[in-house]
């Protein structure tokens, strides 16, 4: 039942701020935003809501840095999980995770990310869960009608092991390469780690960071390239501290780390094990 009292939308948009000044929201346009979901529905009780969420989701549509780092560091985890649990293979969530992305937080031309309809109800990653399981069951019913058997995995590996000197990299100097990768991941700027996470592991191209974000897409390629150059000026450097290596070994060292960024990004999105 909705309160008697008149609601105070000025009152929560402050205290929401207050309790999250960095996510780059000013209390006047979230009441307003507040008292827009109270003239949708007269009923709705605002002292119920989950205000957190509710003021972080609509900071992400705003495309504030901050914002849409923490939804990436919190939430993207529960849609990657959820989805690899519907599908029961990791790797063929990521097509998933990308459609969720896309419809989440990019939309169409005909229809506007879905984060704009979160009212905060309930919990964030409750909401996401549901608009995650709903994706997966939807790509798991594509898979079990297209996919004949056998796994493309398949083909990768034998790919992989038709390269002796590939192997013989990975056999010395994996453990020596995921370290430093970790290292320069690390060292980036939260901001270049962000867009890298982004890009390279949950599949958004520049059109859709650029609308995430609300900038050209020019400006968003300029990031990610930014942040590609900054990542490998660092792992080059911790990779030569810990080998000694120069010239071509070192090169080899360097291409092969780059191949593995995507599994260091996805390690270390997923926290300290």
């Amino acid at each position: 039942m909705a309160s008697s009292a008149a609601p105070d939308f000025e009152a929560l948009a402050t205290r929401a701020v207050a309790e999250c000044p960095d996510l780059g929201g000013t209390a006047d346009d979230f009441a307003r935003h507040l008292e827009a979901i109270a003239a949708r529905d007269a009923s709705i009780d605002l002292a119920s809501l989950r205000l957190d969420d509710l003021y972080l989701a609509w900071c992400c549509t705003r495309g504030c840095p901050r914002a849409l780092e923490q939804l990436w560091a919190h939430h993207v985890p529960v849609i990657r999980q959820t989805a690899a649990s519907v599908l029961g293979n990791a790797s063929r969530a990521d097509d998933v995770v990308q459609d969720v992305l896309q419809h989440v937080l990019v939309g169409t031309r005909e229809r506007a990310a879905a984060i704009a309809s979160y009212e905060g109800r309930s919990k964030l990653a409750r909401w996401l869960r549901a608009v995650t399981v709903r994706a997966a069951l939807t790509a798991r019913q594509r898979l079990d009608a297209a996919t004949p058997p056998g796994d493309d995995a398949t083909a990768l590996i034998a790919s992989a092991a038709d390269d002796p000197a590939l192997a013989l990299v990975k056999e010395r100097s994996g453990e020596t390469i995921e370290h430093a990768l970790r290292r320069a991941l690390a060292s980036l700027e939260p901001d270049d780690r962000l867009i890298l996470q982004q890009h390279l592991v949950d599949g958004l191209g520049i059109d859709q960071l650029a609308r995430i974000y609300q900038i050209h897409r020019a400006t968003a390629a300029r990031r990610i390239t930014k942040a590609q150059d900054a990542l490998r000026l660092a792992t080059r450097r911790y990779l030569r501290e810990a080998t000694q290596l120069l010239g071509d070994d070192l090169e080899s060292l360097i291409r092969f780390a780059q191949s593995r960024v995507h599994l260091s990004l996805r390690s270390l999105a997923r926290g300290p094990e």
